[in-house]
Formats: C-alpha cells, sequence, structure tokens
C-alpha cells in the first residue's frame, strides 16, 4: 500500500477523533457507567480502511497514557489493533459480525484490566456496558456515514 496524502489525514483524523474524544471530553459518567466518547469512531474503520485503523490504535495509545487503569492499559491499543482487523475482516460481508467481534475482545480485555487494577468484581458488567452503548451510538454513525457517502460511479459503455 503506497502512503498518500489521503491516508495520512484519514490517519491523523482518526487519531485525533480517538484521543481527543477521550481526553478532552474524559469519560462520559451515567451512573456506574463512564462512557469513552473515542471508541464511537470504532466502526467507522469499517469505511475509511487501514489508515484509520491505524490512526484509531495511535489515538488510543496516546488517550491511555492518561488511563487510570496505569500502565497496564497500554497494552490495550495492541489487542484493540487484532479486533479491528477482524472487524474490517467480516465488515466486508456485514457490519454487525464485525462490530460484535470488536466489542467482545475489547470489552473482556478492558474488563479483566479494570478488574485486576481495581479489584471491583463488577467490572466487567460496567464495562460490558459502556463498550455497548459506545458501540451502538458508533454502529448507528456508521449506518448515517454510510448511507452519506457517494456512490461509485459506474463507467458506461460508448456505442459507436
Amino acid at each position: 500500500m503506497r502512503l498518500t496524502s489521503t491516508h495520512f489525514g484519514v490517519f491523523v483524523i482518526f487519531a485525533a477523533i480517538y484521543a481527543a474524544g477521550t481526553l478532552a471530553l474524559g469519560r462520559l459518567p451515567i451512573g456506574d457507567v463512564q462512557i469513552k466518547p473515542g471508541e464511537i469512531a470504532v466502526p467507522l474503520v469499517a469505511l475509511f480502511g487501514f489508515s484509520s485503523v491505524i490512526g484509531v490504535v495511535f489515538g488510543m495509545f496516546i488517550a491511555n497514557m492518561a488511563s487510570p487503569l496505569g500502565p497496564l492499559d497500554l497494552t490495550t491499543p495492541a489487542v484493540a489493533f487484532f479486533a479491528l482487523l477482524i472487524l474490517r475482516f467480516l465488515a466486508k460481508r456485514s457490519i454487525l459480525p464485525g462490530v460484535a467481534a470488536y466489542y467482545v475482545i475489547v470489552s473482556v480485555w478492558v474488563g479483566f484490566l479494570t478488574s485486576i487494577a481495581t479489584g471491583r468484581g463488577d467490572a466487567f458488567t460496567t464495562v460490558f456496558i459502556s463498550q455497548g452503548i459506545a458501540i451502538a451510538i458508533g454502529t448507528a454513525l456508521y449506518f448515517v456515514v454510510k448511507s452519506r457517502m457517494p456512490k461509485p460511479v459506474q463507467p458506461q459503455a460508448v456505442e459507436t
């Protein structure tokens, strides 16, 4: 794959959305559940290609430097990279299995880290709920963005 200015732009936008969305907005509290706004952009990687995957992973790495879980959370971008590759692969047929795979993989990992770092027994429940809300919003956003994207133009045969 050749790096173009478009690929770099997509990378920068996704890294900024994830990092700034998570660091600037913080975690949006809904009771005990805290939603990371950066996670909302995850389903969009199915539309914007591999450069968006790298952007999300880079943004996640930056955001996790300030994580309340400490240095353990710096391993999450590697797990998320694997999950995003699965999302992209499964999204070729349908977005829902890809999003579901990402949701399960990342939620189990973050729930595991949260339970280790905090010792809370309800860590898995709160992580699954918060990830689920963010991914559901992102999936709805995916369908809106996809419906607004221009359709590829089919070349027409020239009659002579």
